[in-house]
């Protein structure tokens, strides 16, 4: 650890919820020394044990933001203690700060907890060296990302007051890690801020002015005055077919289309001619130690040793599935089932609440994963993850989430993601172990930042696999270590409840859709990980025989257990004044926990007549699908909630039928159409009786259609502008008035 007196010395602190704001302060703290700079990375949970952020002078903070605009759990005890009203303006007057915060357009407060945090360090005196950056990963967090990590290293030197990097003095001995030995690489050969220039031979470059080749020797080039390697025009007629055919073909993601294997592996002009900016190569830090004595130890791999699980609100529990349902009919173009589950114990929940499914990965994943390394002899032995002595990873650490003495079968069955596009520094790794040059270089272009756009293309928004990657290059053989360095963490996938505790405290519902992947040339067909799973392994429980395509079947073989937690919620939750009105507004599967309000109420109202003097506010439901007779979600049970008069008044939209039998709204398509032709009894409610607005569902779509919608109708009726709306929005939320539990 620095000094805190060095004069390259830089505070670094991240806040993470799924790992990948700690990714990029990982990647932070590795490059830094290479630029000179000295980093004391830490956790935002540490505060006040390992730093006190009145004390600094310089600060790189990368947080992410979580549920309605939330920091993460990591980062709440420093939020706590920097938002004290008690704290004076001039508090942070010491501190100079930049910023990045990571989060995701898909949903309503984008990136707004670091706007909270920029703005309270700023409110305390806090000043900017380096404007503050918001990473969408909605598009990719890299297009913002990459690009502020380029000029983060010159604003740092110039904030410690380091100026240029003294090119004789700090020449930087960087372990390549290449097949072909380390090199000594100066400033001069590197890019700002990455970890060095490649020319399109896909060779890292090496002292001396020729290399062996195993074929005769080629000129090195070197950089120019600029660091910068000029590429080499000579051999450009030497491209291979398949670039040609590549010049000459159109773009084919041009039109939303799933790029081929050729665009994957080829590579094209302008690119296969340019010099490439390539991320620094990871140093490894893993060793994997064989037990062959010994039985393995670990008899519940998917508790992931203990390791607790991001949002967490309740210990793990052993749930038994006792009813699956179909809810969508044989012939629709969604199968959606409910599940009803049997908690070994009772637990604290309310309607609304959500909880997650701890998943294996696929079997057949796994073992295709293990043939292809090469590692499917040791795949059973009790194994135990140690450091590799003398690695040069900073603060490099063994993953808590591995037990010891699991198998590696195990570990990629419970533990890793396997099923993530790898991320750009995984991409160079994976290029140091491929032996075809021609595969190396395509490897080397995919993570550089020239090739960005085919990254973006092909990998992240093709939803490549490592396996996918590995079989499209087939002389890419990395060592299992390396893999495990860099997959990063399975994590349990969440679901709303839809039903009550009133019910029966140790009864849970909910419903999901049953994700399917077509096949393509690059990818075999797939089944989402964990609804795929819920889906098989709860088959046997719905018969085939059903009135209006609607299965059901009471357990008649062994019972499914499947892992559970329930997680943090402290907003989404039916109001506790119960006289307040209540617009539920969820289509598709976002019914769910519209289903569980309402069964909520229901029970209520039966066992505590008292309550308010017997006094309800309304529910209204705005629910959509696509077809009335094939996917209209527990349309027996809203219809009867509508009998027994829980539910004031139901607005159904179809957008593929339109003939909309079951509601006072003709010929709407989706639920915004249908808020449009109840604008002035909605704004009413909110304005007028401080109704609470519920909004579940699709992220991306849904969510902000609706959420335009309601700027429109609130706009009309209060003659505010959009901008005063929003503001008003805002409001609402911070009042806890509108609520959504959306999902991309």
């Amino acid at each position: 650890m620095p000094s805190p007196c060095s004069k390259n010395r830089f505070l670094l602190l991240y806040g993470s919820e799924t790992g990948q704001a700690q990714a990029i302060a990982e990647e932070i703290n590795e490059a830094a020394p290479h630029q000179g700079l000295a980093p004391e990375m830490h956790c935002l949970s540490s505060t006040d044990k390992k730093f006190s952020i009145e004390k600094e002078f310089c600060v790189v903070l990368v947080v992410s933001t979580t549920g309605e605009g939330d920091p993460p759990e990591t980062a709440q005890k420093f939020w706590r203690r920097l938002k004290k009203r008690t704290l004076p303006s001039d508090y942070l007057e010491k501190l100079n700060y930049t910023l990045l915060a990571l989060g995701d357009s898909n949903y309503t407060n984008f990136c707004d907890n670091g706007k909270k945090f920029d703005k309270r360090l700023e409110t305390l005196g806090g000043k900017r060296f380096y404007p503050t950056a918001y990473a969408d990963d909605a598009v990719g967090l890299e297009v913002v990302v990459e690009p502020w990590l380029e000029g983060l290293w010159p604003a740092l030197n110039n904030q410690l007051g380091l100026g240029d990097i003294d090119r004789e003095v700090k020449k930087l001995k960087l372990e390549n890690h290449d097949v072909e030995g380390s090199a000594e690489v100066t400033p001069e050969n590197l890019a700002p801020g990455r970890g060095g220039m490649v020319p399109k031979d896909g060779r890292a470059p090496q002292p001396g002015n020729e290399k062996d080749t195993g074929g005769g020797t080629e000129p090195v080039q070197k950089p120019d005055r600029n660091g910068v390697l000029k590429r080499d025009n000579s051999d450009v007629s030497s491209m291979s077919q398949v670039d040609e055919d590549l010049a000459s073909s159109p773009d084919l993601h041009e039109n939303g289309e799933i790029p081929n294997k050729k665009c994957l592996t080829g590579s094209s002009p302008p690119l296969c001619n340019d010099a490439l900016t390539l991320p620094l190569n990871p140093p490894p830090f893993l060793e994997i130690v064989f037990h062959e004595d010994q039985k393995s130890v670990t008899s519940e791999p998917h508790l992931q040793n203990g390791h607790s699980f991001p949002s967490a609100a309740s210990h793990i529990t052993v749930a038994t599935v006792t009813r699956a349902t179909r809810l969508t009919s044989e012939d629709a173009e969604r199968k959606t089932l409910e599940l009803e589950l049997r908690l070994s114990e009772a637990l604290d929940y309310q309607p609304g609440d959500s909880f997650g499914v701890i998943c294996p990965n696929r079997a057949e994943e796994v073992n295709g994963l293990l043939v292809r390394l090469g590692a499917n002899e040791k795949s059973d032995i009790p194994l135990t993850l140690k450091l590799e002595e003398g690695t040069r990873k900073r603060r490099a650490a063994v993953p808590e989430f591995v037990p010891p003495g699991t198998t590696l079968r195990q570990a990629l069955t419970h533990c890793y993601n396997i099923r993530n596009p790898p991320k750009k520094a995984f991409v160079r790794v994976l290029s140091e172990h491929t032996a075809d040059p021609q595969e190396k270089r395509r490897l080397q272009e995919l993570c550089s930042k020239e090739g960005a756009p085919d990254y973006n293309q092909y990998i992240r928004r093709g939803n490549l696999s490592l396996i996918d990657i590995l079989n499209a290059f087939p002389t890419c053989l990395p060592p299992v270590e390396r893999i495990l360095e860099h997959l990063t963490r399975l994590l349990p996938r969440p679901y709303s409840v839809s039903s009550s505790p009133l019910c029966d405290p140790q009864q849970v519902c909910f419903a999901f859709n049953v994700l399917q992947f077509p096949e393509t040339e690059i990818k075999p067909a797939q089944s989402g990980l964990c609804s795929g799973w819920l889906d098989s392994i709860t088959s046997f429980l719905r018969d085939n025989s059903s009135d209006n395509g609607q299965e059901s079947a009471e357990l008649s073989a062994e019972k499914p257990k499947i892992p559970v937690y329930f997680r943090t919620n402290t907003t989404f939750r039916l109001p506790e004044d119960t006289t307040r009105p209540v617009i539920m507004i969820g289509p598709g599967t976002g019914v769910a926990p519209f289903v569980g309000f309402m069964e909520h109420r229901q029970l209520m109202m039966r066992d505590r007549p008292e309550e308010n003097d017997g006094t309800y506010g309304m529910m209204w439901l705005f629910f959509g699908c696509r077809h009335q007779n094939k996917d209209y979600l527990y349309s027996e049970r809203i219809n009867s909630f509508m009998e027994a008069g829980i539910l004031s008044k139901l607005s159904v939209s179809f957008s593929r039928h339109t003939n909309n039998n079951d509601s006072d709204d003709d010929h709407t398509r989706y639920v915004q159409d249908s808020m449009r032709l109840h604008k002035q009894q909605l704004a009413e409610l909110v304005m007028e009786k401080e109704a609470v607005v519920f909004v579940c569902g699709d992220a991306d779509g849904m969510a902000k259609d609706v959420m335009a919608a309601w700027t429109e109708i609130l706009c009309e009726h209060t003659g505010k502008t959009a901008f005063e709306v929003k503001v008003l929005m805002a409001t609402l939320r911070e009042e806890g008035r509108y609520l959504q539990d959306v999902w991309t």
